[in-house]
């Protein structure tokens, strides 16, 4: 496989590290500064990865636009200002990836690897596939013993990375009646699973994707009802519905679970193939867990569990080998404490897999992302090829 490296400046300003780090790879790069010779270049061959530099003479953001819809193909590395706008306005018209003007050699880096590994996933992709994976979705449930363990942050970043490897994603927003999902991906959503039961349930005409709310980062909602009282009027049944009905559009369908176990959420935990525990290294909230899994075990779920601690870090209650003793079974991953970074991504309802995506917490979720798609499950297509990952972020 061949990969058509390209940069573009109209101000000619020189590639610098860019070209280096691509030669040490063996990769050569073709720099141009004329909009003529940028589109025959993009044209000739369809696994071009360009690298695009802001502040430029032109509009970059619009020429990303354009070049992002006329050549589909093309793998974009936006080279933008350290500006969080800046980094939504790229994501938006259409970047692949971003980096900061001030970029580091690791971080350049990991953009040309990333790019990497897209191209060659795409270069052996088997078009005839598409469809198979649509019927072969996953649905992964999402779960906690005790409000406040960072379950809905999880859920929404972990969507967004999905969604940034080339996988169509929805969250189903499970806390029915207080649910926080719509509001992490700064969303206001004009219909929800409400309206759908009252209007689209049973009927063929009425595709649950109707009632769902598209975030910035492509990922489909559907939300909890818009008051907390009409949770009444959903059932165990529609909930089972709502489920079966996105595994057809959508290759993961996410659920946010609420701390407590109804009919419907214990419904909602047998329908997914696995489920995430999220829990934190506290006496406390151990404790929960533990009764937790015990009740999963005594209903047959507990083989779908793996267990995701959060928040960790230095001089906590127990160390990962106790906590794994206590459970049974072996934690299949660790999250770092980022406080700063968790809430601000609450505070704006912007992922901070998106916005401080070389974070610590950010790769870490990248890593689960990558982690649970590269698992064979039974039936299901081995996904360990299909990489696509869009770092936009410090």
């Amino acid at each position: 496989m061949s990969i058509n490296w390209v940069y573009f400046s109209d101000t000619n300003t020189p590639p610098g590290e860019i070209k280096v780090l691509l030669g040490k790879n063996n990769f050569q790069l073709t720099t141009t500064n004329q909009i003529e010779r940028l589109h025959s270049l993009l044209i000739e061959n369809n696994q071009s990865v360009l690298f695009l530099k802001a502040h430029t003479l032109l509009n970059v953001y619009e020429l990303c636009q354009e070049i992002s819809a006329r050549y589909p193909h093309v793998y974009i590395i936006l080279i933008a200002p350290d500006n969080m706008e800046n980094l939504k306005k790229a994501m938006l018209m259409g970047a692949s990836d971003t980096l900061r003007s001030s970029y580091e050699t690791e971080e350049l880096s990991e953009a040309i690897g990333h790019a990497k590994k897209y191209m060659q996933h795409r270069a052996g992709q088997d078009k005839s596939l598409i469809n198979l994976i649509k019927e072969q979705s996953r649905v992964i449930a999402i779960s906690g013993p005790k409000g406040g363990v960072g379950r809905t942050i999880l859920t929404v970043n972990l969507a967004v990375a999905f969604s940034r490897i080339g996988k169509k994603v929805a969250i189903i927003d499970g806390n029915l009646q207080f649910g926080e999902v719509a509001l992490y991906c700064n969303l206001k959503p004009k219909r929800t699973i409400y309206e759908w039961v009252k209007e689209g349930y049973g009927r063929p005409n009425y595709d649950i994707n109707q009632y769902m709310s598209v975030s910035e980062s492509d990922v489909s909602v559907l939300a909890a009802p818009p008051r907390p009282e009409f949770f009444e009027g959903i059932s165990e049944e529609h909930v089972k519905v709502a489920i079966e009905e996105a595994k057809k559009f959508f290759d993961v369908v996410l659920i946010d679970i609420p701390v407590n176990l109804s009919d419907i959420h214990l419904r909602c935990l047998d329908l997914a193939d696995e489920i995430l525990l999220l829990t934190i290294n506290e006496l406390s909230v151990l404790r929960l867990s533990q009764l937790y899994l015990e009740t999963l075990e005594s209903i047959k779920l507990k083989d779908k569990v793996k267990i995701i601690l959060n928040r960790t870090g230095k001089g906590q209650s127990l160390e990962v080998k106790k906590i794994e003793e206590i459970f049974g079974i072996k934690v299949y991953h660790s999250l770092p404490e980022q406080a700063v970074v968790a809430a601000a991504s609450i505070n704006a309802g912007y992922p901070f897999i998106l916005s401080h995506s070389r974070s610590q917490l950010g790769k870490a979720v990248l890593k689960l992302s990558e982690k649970l798609y590269e698992e064979k499950s039974d039936g299901q297509l081995e996904t360990k090829k299909d990489k696509r990952w869009f770092l936009l972020g410090k």
